[in-house]
């Protein structure tokens, strides 16, 4: 098993380039899920306790994204809806 650090240079291939990119852009959402969502402590035991937590971190992330989306939606429609004429049961003659 090889660990490659960010910074390196040589003996990169391309792949791992990418890898390591990713790696940069995921572990700030990692930090903000620990900070302040209390994910701080992994409380499960052994390797399948890291991957436990690892999906329900995600999941609690992916949960807070769509309802962020849903209230958006919800304050969408609202706002189409009372910006939408009224119209009247009964037709009024010319």
């Amino acid at each position: 098993m090889r660990v490659y650090v960010a910074g390196q240079k040589r003996g990169l291939s391309g792949a791992i380039k990418r890898a390591l990119r990713r790696r940069s852009a995921v572990e700030p959402v990692i930090g903000h899920l620990k900070g302040e969502h209390r994910m701080g402590r992994n409380h499960l035991v052994g390797s399948q306790g890291d991957a436990i937590n690892a999906v329900l971190a995600a999941a609690g992330y992916n949960f807070r994204l769509l309802l962020r989306w849903l209230a958006l939606l919800w304050a969408w429609i609202t706002a189409l809806l009372a910006a939408a004429p009224t119209r009247s049961p009964h037709p009024q003659p010319p």
